[in-house]
């Protein structure tokens, strides 16, 4: 999945964690950055400030986390999810009618004015139509692994058979001072659980180990932060070098793996006070080790979309069988509605326009 100043910290008053549980609790590296001040600070200019050392003015004074020029000069491509939130609420209400609402994709239960699906649907009950949109935010702006060594151990495995490998990230959580009111997962473990490989696929077993290991990441202080896959194919084990499969032209994730990086994040949702369910999104990031432009061994981080997250939850989305890089939404039936799924693209005039993201 492709690889994230305001005034006070939001109150929790002011959001829709009224109606949390008393067992809600956010993280800690979340907890952190709420407390921070957040505005991105600015040297004197010496061409345009015409006053002292200890004064400010609106060519030095402090930017907001989301300020849209210095994104765009620092290169940040995405807002980090913490610059999202004082964005949202940095208004003169202060956010007092902000709520993040995880997108449903089912009808909602209960609704006594017609027979159950298939045989009546109402507009009470019934998911409204949905159209795919760029998300301007990330709740991970980078990861990092603490040394070499745990991702060269991870990648004897593939040397010596040439199958492929899958492992789950441990680590933590912190901040990344890079961007503003940024998260990253520092990895610290890669942990592989039982599986069968092969040359082109991985297949997951039962691992009676799973809990064992979670409790023993959790009494070291980690938890796990992510999963890790590798997609290599030799091109000449003389030099070291490997084939480049993913670009811009073929794919740099398949559907298929949309799909599990959707059902991962589904299964380590984002604690978040701004929800009233104290959930949106998530922290769980997909790292792909592959070949680069220049051939060799390479890492990229991922994640997918709170609505690709919803989309998979509510099994809307289904990787296509000829062309891996494609997905696409069934029809409904009797067992399940399925809302309408839209995309948008540029047609031969240069306009943009909406399809159905059915075949």
């Amino acid at each position: 999945m492709s690889s994230s100043n305001l005034g006070p910290p939001v109150k929790s008053s002011n959001m829709a964690s009224s109606g949390l549980s008393s067992n809600f609790v956010e993280d800690e590296v979340d907890k952190t950055l709420g407390a921070m001040d957040g505005k991105i600070l600015r040297q004197r200019d010496q061409k345009l400030c015409h006053h002292n050392a200890n004064g400010c003015c609106i060519h030095c004074s402090p930017l907001e986390p989301y300020d849209e020029a210095y994104l765009r000069e620092h290169n940040v491509k995405h807002l980090s999810f913490h610059s999202y939130l004082r964005k949202l609420t940095g208004g003169v209400d202060r956010g007092k009618f902000v709520a993040l609402e995880n997108t449903s994709c089912r009808i909602k239960p209960g609704c006594k004015d017609h027979p159950p699906w298939p045989k009546g649907i109402c507009s009470k009950c019934q998911p409204s139509a949905i159209t795919l949109n760029r998300q301007a935010y990330r709740h991970v702006d980078n990861v990092m692994f603490e040394n070499p060594e745990i991702v060269e151990r991870f990648l004897e495995y593939w040397r010596n058979s040439g199958h492929q490998r899958m492992g789950y990230l441990y680590g933590k959580y912190e901040v990344h001072g890079d961007v503003p009111l940024g998260i990253r997962a520092t990895v610290a473990v890669i942990y592989e659980p039982p599986q069968e490989t092969a040359r082109d696929k991985i297949v997951l077993l039962p691992d009676e180990n799973e809990n064992l290991v979670n409790e023993l990441a959790q009494k070291l202080g980690l938890q796990k932060v992510g999963w890790i896959f590798t997609d290599l194919i030799a091109e000449d084990v003389s030099k070291g070098t490997v084939k480049h499969i993913r670009n811009i032209n073929t794919h740099f994730l398949s559907a298929q793996e949309c799909i599990m990086a959707g059902h991962l994040q589904n299964l380590h949702p984002n604690p978040c006070k701004a929800s009233a369910t104290g959930h949106f999104g998530s922290k769980f990031t997909t790292v792909c080790v592959t070949g680069d432009s220049t051939n060799q061994v390479h890492m990229e981080g991922y994640a997918v979309s709170a609505q690709c997250m919803s989309l998979v939850r509510d099994n809307c989305l289904i990787p296509t069988k000829d062309m891996p890089q494609l997905g696409y939404v069934p029809e409904s039936s009797d067992k399940q509605y399925v809302p309408d799924v839209y995309y948008k693209e540029k047609d031969s005039y240069g306009n943009e326009v909406s399809k159905l993201a059915r075949p």
